[in-house]
């Protein structure tokens, strides 16, 4: 059974949440919802280890397909959502992000600024508990808490751009936060990281129990995507810098390419070696989570499709040309459900139905029980995102079946840095500076471990294709494609989109909170 995200959270985390009205539209007189204060928070370093899973839990929540999911996903060329011909997942929501005309109401854009707003006012209000604690020995702890802020900021500027630098355990109503530039809030996540990197363990100095914790190696590999996109960031390029500390984690030592690349995703997948950070799920554990991700993609097929103990939601699926982008000896290509007769992934067997049924889910045939069949099941070709047959689209299972899911709920760990994802930042970095015979190199070692022919040379085009085949579906591709100036191209489901969609609008319910936010260009 997997251990909890922290050593001492078996149980639903007591933590301190500022309510911060002019991040999330909330009333501006709410008091902090706690009995406890800054200065009489903390009496031991168990209270203090089991608040800071609170703060990581947020970020295990942004990965569970919710508002966070798909805003990051759903805007860029991968994740797509086909709507239903009765009407499941049918939603002006999902349409507006894949076709690029969303606005300041839309509800998906706020929540995800409230959970990153959230998580940095978590994080001010333990920072200033441990503070005023008189507690020793709490410069990890707090390091860690700088570095989950600064990971917050991270999305803040790269989803929204000008953003409140806020450090304070609670919102003053009468000194409401000012907006910071861009290039001031790239330049605090850089200080705040650099802060905490003195305090940060290394991956080389930790055990199993620091397991789903930020480390040093954390800290360098979110600092090399920092870098990665300051040029979109700040208008500066610093590709330097993200060689820089790529190659810290690299000489790290603590990681390499797992054999396997879908070692990576199965169920079992916790401290594996190519493993740097992102969310624990332990959905069989009283007060854990878990994630829907096989649940809401594979096919809607009732009757226990594959094994599992619960209906697919038939919602999340992707497009022709992400599938056109792998070689057919590529192992990652098996990660699709293309259109043809559809194989039990588990024995590559055919599913067989009743009969296919275009709006609604098909019935799993059974021998000695069906009255009708048994037929194929065939997926078949999308032809947009509205009004589409059940069976259209083609989908994906990445992350592989868990057998102790939990209500749809699974219990894969999923990696927000990867090492094959520092590999390729070191790859780009080098190609953009020129260096395409190294890139060329690193880009190849991530290549062979999946089969993929080796290339003789690579392009930028290369890197952002290898990326979009490595990283598939890991919440990077929308800010992969800003960087390489192809986010507003136009591909299947979306025509060409205006320069201003590279940033999403300041929430309308925060303006209304807080007069001093200004809106971002073209949402006005």
């Amino acid at each position: 059974m997997k251990k909890m995200i922290l050593k001492f959270s078996r149980k639903l985390t007591l933590a301190l949440i500022v309510v911060m009205g002019f991040l999330g539209g909330c009333s501006l007189d709410e008091e902090v919802y706690s009995i406890y204060t800054p200065e009489n928070f903390y009496s031991n370093e168990k209270e203090v280890l089991s608040s800071l899973s609170g703060v990581y839990r947020n970020f295990a929540q942004i990965t569970g397909m919710g508002v966070e999911y798909r805003t990051l996903e759903l805007s860029a060329d991968q994740v797509v959502v086909h709507g239903k011909i009765q009407g499941w997942w049918a939603n002006s929501s999902f349409e507006q992000l894949m076709e690029h005309e969303w606005d300041a109401s839309h509800s998906y854009i706020s929540g995800t600024w409230n959970t990153m707003f959230g998580t940095v006012g978590q994080a001010n209000a333990l920072i200033a508990s441990l503070d005023a604690s008189g507690l020793e020995n709490i410069e990890g702890p707090r390091a860690e808490l700088k570095a989950l802020r600064a990971f917050a900021y991270f999305y803040l500027i790269d989803l929204f751009g000008n953003v409140p630098i806020f450090t304070a355990p609670k919102v003053d109503p009468l000194n409401l936060p000012t907006q910071n530039t861009r290039v001031e809030v790239f330049d605090f996540i850089e200080k705040e990281l650099e802060e905490a990197l003195v305090d940060l363990p290394s991956q080389t100095e930790v055990g199993a129990e620091y397991y789903g914790r930020f480390t040093k190696e954390a800290a360098y590999t979110l600092m090399a995507h920092l870098y990665l996109n300051a040029e979109v960031f700040t208008g500066t390029a610093q590709y330097d810098k993200a060689v820089e500390y790529a190659d810290k984690v690299i000489q790290s030592g603590a990681y390499e390419l797992l054999p396997n690349y879908f070692d990576n995703f199965k169920h079992d997948n916790e401290n594996n070696s190519e493993y740097i950070f992102g969310g624990v799920y332990t959905p069989n554990i009283p007060g854990g989570i878990g994630h829907p991700l096989v649940q809401k993609v594979l096919p809607g097929i009732s009757g226990g499709l594959f094994g599992l103990p619960y209906t697919p939601q038939n919602g999340f699926g992707t497009r022709p040309s992400v599938v056109d982008l792998y070689e057919e000896q590529d192992d990652r290509f098996n990660m699709y459900l293309t259109p043809g007769v559809l194989k039990d992934p588990r024995n590559g067997e055919t599913v067989m139905v009743e009969r296919i049924v275009p709006d609604n889910n098909s019935q799993l045939y059974k021998p000695g029980v069906s009255s009708e069949g048994p037929v194929p099941y065939e997926i078949i070709p999308a032809t947009g995102i509205r009004n589409q047959p059940m069976n259209a689209g083609t989908k994906w299972i990445k992350w592989g079946l868990d057998p102790n899911t939990n209500g749809g709920n699974a219990g894969n760990d999923i990696a927000f840095f990867r090492y094959a994802d520092v590999l390729l930042i070191k790859a780009e970095g080098l190609a953009r500076m020129g260096n395409f015979g190294e890139a060329t190199d690193l880009v190849n070692l991530v290549r062979d471990r999946s089969n993929a022919s080796l290339l003789s040379t690579v392009t930028l085009q290369d890197i952002l294709d290898e990326r979009g085949r490595e990283l598939a579906f890991e919440l990077c591709r929308r800010r992969d494609l800003i960087r390489f100036g192809q986010f507003n191209d136009p591909w299947e489901f979306k025509e060409a989109s205006e320069d201003y969609r590279t940033l999403y609008p300041i929430p309308s319910t925060a303006i209304d909170a807080n007069p001093n936010l200004s809106q971002n260009e073209g949402y006005q």
